[in-house]
């Protein structure tokens, strides 16, 4: 990538960093001879949207026109595709920082800043969201990693509104009518985890996240799995800050821990009045002794500490289409490491389930897969009228108003590498029905032992003119199995489904 010039104009250097939403990269202004900054997204990330350029151009607009010294200036926006290339890039140009992002600090620095510093950067952080809060702009993605200090002591937020594009442009937003959530879990709140509303007191909570990572050197939940972290935002009361640091101001743990309240209509006031706190904290804190401790004497946050090129605690999150469900829900592409919401367990149950139409039948069924993608054998086709093959590792259970699939890891044999959960109208063609005559549809992973729900994936209501469709799957991969929220639409039913997978039928089970 190095070298190459983007949309004739921007000459790309060295990468400077990459997360969930895109690779940031140094380069060029050929036309205007100065140095700036590249955010690429790839339209594969943002989705198959066709209206996907016209919302990033216009969230870009709204983005020039926030004027603030701590925010990050916009100068360009566009769509190219490099030559050769299938799949085009979105990309953004920004001015170019000098400095460290907050994240390097923490990262790079043996001891964690002096709070003094700390309640300068978060007021001028806070001066940022009121700014973009005035024109009705929230970040949804405020992090250490999104905020740059300068030489000149400044911090300046980035990435104002891109995760509100993405989430706008992805297939599960146009594939359904509910709402899709991008960020880092670390930095959720509540409200944005169970995918509700999202309004500025979403960004006070992570304001008050940023502070609480700045002040002790990690964030305020930090769960063995992902599944845990996200629970314990929702659920659990954060230590004060002043528990892991010693000689903090009062005002510090009264400040951050209103700011983590779980119910945004508890957090203090708006950006600017947190602002003006913070100014009165730094005043107070310069004139007060500080105490330093090194970082390294407080607990890491072990599983989410980013070791590779894309930050692993970036995910994309929606609501789940079942009432009352989806504690920890996904979105279309997403995947989910089974060791994270089931550390232990390697057997347990898959539900599918739906509303149907009086009159109408729907069945469920899973294929067992081969690397190639085709069904081992006959007995590997789980279905009505093969509940339960002996030493296959899947099995359908009887009676229940949901589909349910017991599902044994041990037992799966080795040349198996992927378990493809369906969903098919029965004599659909008879019947004159599709599955966009289903509501509701959602695979879901319980518990076997206390029947709780760890994950959830679904839509509201079923793709029109297809009869069957492939929802969910489990993938075997070097570090384990996962699941994968994927899923794909066959006009030709249940039979359509199993010839695309290998195996030749005589008549169609499902009609």
């Amino acid at each position: 990538m190095q070298n190459r010039v983007l949309d004739g104009r921007y000459r790309l250097g060295r990468a400077l960093g990459a997360g969930g939403s895109g690779t940031v990269w140094e380069a060029v202004d050929l036309r205007l001879e100065r140095r700036v900054a590249v955010k690429l997204v790839s339209t594969v990330t943002a989705g198959r949207d066709p209206r996907v350029r016209e919302r990033f151009e216009r969230e870009a607009k709204l983005l020039a026109a926030l004027s603030s010294p701590f925010i990050v200036t916009v100068h360009d926006v566009g769509e190219a595709r490099w030559e050769g290339a299938a799949d085009s890039v979105l990309y953004l140009v920004m001015e170019r920082l000098p400095g460290r992002s907050l994240d390097r600090m923490l990262s790079e620095d043996p001891q964690l800043p002096p709070p003094t510093e700390i309640a300068r950067w978060g007021e001028h952080i806070c001066r940022a969201l009121a700014v973009a809060h005035a024109s009705g702009v929230v970040h949804r993605d405020l992090k250490p990693a999104n905020v740059m200090v300068g030489p000149d002591g400044l911090a300046r937020v980035l990435d104002f509104g891109i995760a509100a594009v993405l989430a706008d442009s992805t297939d599960h937003a146009r594939l359904t009518s509910t709402g899709v959530v991008v960020g880092t879990p670390a930095y959720m709140s509540p409200e944005q985890i169970e995918g509700r509303t999202v309004g500025f007191g979403s960004d006070l909570y992570s304001a008050g996240c940023v502070l609480y990572t700045l002040l002790t050197g990690r964030p305020p939940f930090h769960g063995d799995s992902l599944y845990q972290l996200l629970r314990q935002q929702m659920e659990s009361a954060p230590q004060p800050p002043s528990a892991l640091r010693g000689g903090l101001a009062p005002d510090w743990d009264r400040l951050v821990l209103g700011l983590l309240a779980k119910r945004p209509a508890e957090r203090p006031g708006d950006a600017a009045a947190i602002a003006d706190r913070l100014r009165d904290l730094a005043l107070s804190a310069a004139a007060a002794p500080t105490v330093l401790l090194p970082s390294q004497a407080v607990p890491p946050m072990p599983p989410y500490r980013p070791s590779t090129r894309v930050d692993p605690r970036s995910v994309l999150l929606s609501t789940c289409p079942l009432p009352g469900g989806g504690r920890l829900p996904l979105a279309t592409g997403q995947r989910m490491r089974l060791a994270e919401v089931m550390p232990r367990a390697a057997v347990f149950q898959v539900g599918l389930d739906w509303q149907a139409p009086e009159g109408a039948e729907v069945d469920a069924s899973a294929l067992v897969l081969d690397d190639g993608g085709s069904v081992l054998s006959e007995e590997h086709f789980v279905f009505y009228n093969n509940p339960d093959p002996a030493g296959v590792g899947v099995a359908l259970a009887d009676g229940g108003p949901e589909a349910r699939f017991a599902v044994e890891l041990p037992a799966l044999e080795a040349a198996v590498e992927r378990v493809v959960f369906t969903v098919s109208v029965h004599d659909a063609e008879e019947r004159g029905q599709d599955l966009s005559d289903v509501a509701l549809l959602h695979v879901r992973l319980i518990d076997p032992d206390s029947g709780d729900e760890l994950l959830c994936y679904g839509f509201p209501a079923g793709p029109p003119h297809a009869t069957g469709v492939t929802f969910g799957e489990l993938v075997r991969e070097e570090d384990g199995w996962w699941f994968a929220a994927v899923s794909r639409a066959y006009a030709g039913g249940l039979a359509e489904i199993v010839e695309a997978h290998g195996l030749a039928v005589e008549a169609d089970p499902a009609g």
